[in-house]
């Protein structure tokens, strides 16, 4: 009974508060009344304005990267002066899981076992004693296997990760293979047609 009587008073005294605030619901209609409508060509011109100041944003944040880089002042040689076109330099990715893919224009003889011609994907591994040992992959099959000498030669060539078979003489190929962490290279012997 006194819970009741205490809501019912409570009602009694709140209900002038809240009919104040339930008066400035009946301009809810007029709300909408003073709004401009827009055009679709009003809010394309909108999105483009948008559009070119995020561009010159980009631009700006290009040239502040240009100038870390190359210093901001002219350089003597023309090359590098800041009109040039800036590379980014792509993401090293180590490759010594994924393989390089190798074309065997000869069929090649590995640990006394003759693999055909065609395409292998090539890893390479050190072990313990770190000897480098050259493995030839079909598929998830492994084909064959060599052993080859670590040296610090490039080659020549202008990626990081390569492998590549070139003729040396009537009877070998020479391998080369390249990682972030080692080059090598070996002599395969080679099966006549």
């Amino acid at each position: 009974m006194r819970k009741s009587l205490l809501v019912l008073l409570f009602l009694v005294f709140m209900t002038p508060v809240l009919a104040d605030d339930w008066g400035d619901f009946d301009s809810v209609d007029r709300m909408w009344d003073g709004q401009k409508s827009i055009t679709n060509k009003e809010f394309e011109e909108v999105m483009d304005a948008l559009q070119t100041n995020q561009k010159q944003k980009e631009e700006k944040q290009k040239k502040k990267k240009i100038k870390k880089i190359s210093g901001g002042g002219n350089s003597l040689h023309t090359e590098l002066n800041l009109e040039k076109q800036i590379n980014e330099i792509p993401d090293l990715k180590d490759k010594t899981e994924e393989g390089v893919l190798v074309n065997t224009p000869v069929r090649l003889i590995l640990e006394d076992k003759v693999i055909d011609k065609g395409f292998y994907k090539v890893l390479a591994r050190k072990d313990e004693n770190n000897k480098i040992f050259i493995s030839f992959y079909q598929s998830q099959f492994l084909k064959g296997e060599i052993e080859a000498i670590e040296t610090e030669e490039d080659f020549n060539e202008e990626e990081i990760d390569f492998a590549k078979l070139i003729p040396y003489n009537k009877s070998f190929m020479r391998m080369i293979f390249g990682s972030l962490d080692f080059n090598a290279y070996a002599f395969v012997p080679y099966a006549e047609d």
